[in-house]
């Protein structure tokens, strides 16, 4: 097995994972610690060592809340551990390879995580990488600032990056960023191969893989991406301006109680946390910078101006269920009204809600998932282009254990197969779809399509992609299978919204 190889920054050694056909190599530093004058500055060159990296732990996670400390619907399902090491010193990641010399040249695939651009961390125990890398893939998770670390804005920031001739602010996503170009530069000493490279996501984790594919300094970056729940666009997914961020940034170092860039990174970072966190009127993310991200990521779709690779989007039946916007059919036509202005009247004719019944319906149909519209939106303007192919899904099982349905961020327990690991009582249907997913996953990951054998060579249920006369969507759920699904007549006219809105 590969247990030591050399990077770019020096030797390293990895560990057995709990397959010993599996090694690990936790906690690489890919980038300089963002701390003292690099905190609010783009990755820097991590240093050189000496001797011999012993990489058994994960590096620290990001400033964020603590974990596990409270009540809450995630703190139960895998933030467990209020022990974990943080420290604003986390640009680090993580390598599980199966490779047993340096020279296999095995597809890569890079996974960024989510929770809101504020909270998450690759240690998440259902991240995991042994299972898939036990189907001959590499894989790779990358840590990146979170929150107030990874998306301030100021003008003082600004003028600093154009000093330094830097892509400027963004600091999250120029870290994962940051981490793939390390994985082009250095995964063929753990046995990979820098031109196969998938990015995937789920989450912020895949609207920052939206934002990866779209951005014009990733061209030619990687080849394939797969995103999970991430928004493209339709509200929650925004975007502010240089302008408007810049003038949040100043009121955020006023409320440091501080007068300037340099004062503030003079400021202990749980200071600044503590700050962040109840700053509730910011929304820490990414904002349209005219350099990393020029335009948002739908814009870039509506242009044709996306990097073409091979995409695989979809989402969870269920994770919209709490954004439901009013709870009976005459305060969801009020608030509808006011939000559709002049495009109201159409709504309203298409969607029909009269009653609770209708209401229902409009709630459990993919027009109202926000993900969905994306997704679809997507696709469509794909094909527009003729570029390369787009295979959508849609991840609908019963979920054991309470009535959360196929919440957000169930499937992830499935993609990385780590099933086991939950304290849901999953059964035997269940572990067949995380093997299949995670086969699904990882074949496109090889050659950018999704079918092949199950472990029994039998052929799993075909995946199409998307294409001109069959709207295919793969059904992940109790059964496995391609739909060919008709024409949504509200979902046509939200992805119409938005083209009007983005081109």
């Amino acid at each position: 097995m590969l247990r030591e190889t050399k990077t770019e920054n020096g030797w390293v050694r990895g560990i057995p994972a709990a397959d010993p056909r599996i090694t690990a190599f936790k906690g690489l530093p890919f980038a300089a610690p963002p701390v003292g004058d690099l905190r609010w500055r783009a990755p820097q060159p991590a240093a050189d060592w000496e001797g011999v990296l012993d990489c058994a732990r994960f590096g620290p996670i990001s400033m964020q809340e603590t974990p596990g400390l409270g009540g809450g619907f995630y703190d139960k399902e895998w933030h467990v551990d209020p022990d974990i090491p943080m420290d604003e010193d986390c640009l680090y990641l993580n390598v599980w390879t199966p490779a047993k010399a340096a020279d296999e040249k095995l597809p890569v695939m890079v996974w960024i995580f989510g929770g809101g651009m504020a909270c998450g961390y690759p240690a998440e125990m259902e991240f995991d990488g042994e299972r898939i890398a036990r189907r001959g893939v590499i894989l790779v998770s990358v840590n990146y600032r979170l929150n107030a670390f990874g998306f301030l804005a100021h003008p003082e920031l600004t003028k600093e990056a154009a000093a330094h001739g830097e892509i400027g602010l963004n600091f999250g996503l120029l870290d994962q960023q940051a981490g793939i170009r390390w994985v082009k530069r250095n995964i063929a000493a753990f046995g990979g191969d820098p031109e196969n490279i998938t990015v995937f996501g789920q989450s912020a984790g895949g609207r920052s893989t939206w934002m990866q594919v779209t951005s014009p300094a990733n061209r030619g970056l990687f080849q394939k991406a797969i995103v999970q729940s991430g928004a493209l666009d339709s509200g929650i997914a925004t975007y502010p301006d240089l302008g408007q961020a810049e003038t949040e940034g100043q009121d955020f170092l006023k409320d440091l109680g501080v007068h300037s860039i340099a004062e503030a990174r003079a400021l202990p970072a749980k200071e600044v946390l503590k700050k962040a966190l109840a700053c509730r009127p910011f929304r820490w993310g990414p904002i349209i910078d005219g350099k990393f991200l020029p335009v948002s990521p739908v814009k870039a779709f509506a242009l044709h101006l996306e990097n073409d690779v091979a995409l695989m989007a979809g989402d969870t039946a269920d994770e919209v269920r709490g954004l439901r916007p009013a709870p009976d059919a005459e305060a969801f036509r009020v608030k509808m009204a006011a939000r559709y202005g002049d495009d109201w009247p159409e709504f309203d004719r298409l969607t029909n809600v009269k009653d609770e019944e209708s209401l229902q319906r409009y709630y459990e149909s993919p027009a109202f998932n926000t993900f969905e519209i994306g997704n679809h939106y997507a696709a469509a303007k794909r094909l527009e282009c003729g570029g390369k192919p787009v295979y959508l899904y849609r991840f609908n099982p019963d979920i054991p254990g309470d009535n959360a349905g196929s919440f957000h961020s169930s499937d992830l327990w499935f993609v990385f197969e780590t099933l086991a690991k939950c304290w849901r009582p999953f059964r035997g249907a269940h572990y067949d779809l995380a093997r299949r997913m995670c086969n699904y996953w990882t074949n496109f990951a090889k050659n950018g399509d999704p079918n092949g054998p199950d472990s029994d060579g039998r052929p799993m249920p075909d995946w199409q992609p998307v294409s001109g006369s069959a709207w295919n969507v793969m059904m992940l759920g109790n059964e496995q299978f391609t739909a060919r699904e008709a024409a949504d007549p509200v979902l046509a006219f939200e992805m119409d919204r938005l083209d009007r809105k983005n081109r």
